[in-house]
């Protein structure tokens, strides 16, 4: 039965190391789930950014449905107000409009 055990997939990978390298390698799990989690939550905050850079408000819905309508008319407002802003500062251009 011993023998069995050591040809195991888990006793080549895990059993056969000394408690001090187990404790070592142990305490990488940690620093490898943080990292993981900093890493994740950077890239999604950067997608929500880019996705909604020009999309006044809240991109959290409510879950019983969409905005007020108070807030649906602010964001239009602003919305509007933000490509306002910019028309006057676009270059103009031959042949185009």
């Amino acid at each position: 039965m011993e023998e069995k055990n050591k040809e195991s997939l888990w006793y080549r990978l895990w059993d056969h190391k000394s408690e001090k390298e187990k404790r070592r390698v142990k305490s990488f799990i940690p620093l490898i789930l943080y990292t993981f989690a900093f890493v994740y939550g950077v890239i999604y905050l950067s997608i929500l950014n880019t996705v909604n850079r020009y999309t006044p408000g809240s991109t959290v819905k409510s879950w019983f449905g969409g905005d007020r309508p108070e807030v649906v008319e602010a964001k239009l407002r602003e919305k509007r107000e933000i490509e306002e802003s910019f028309k006057h500062m676009r270059k103009r251009v031959s042949g185009g409009r």
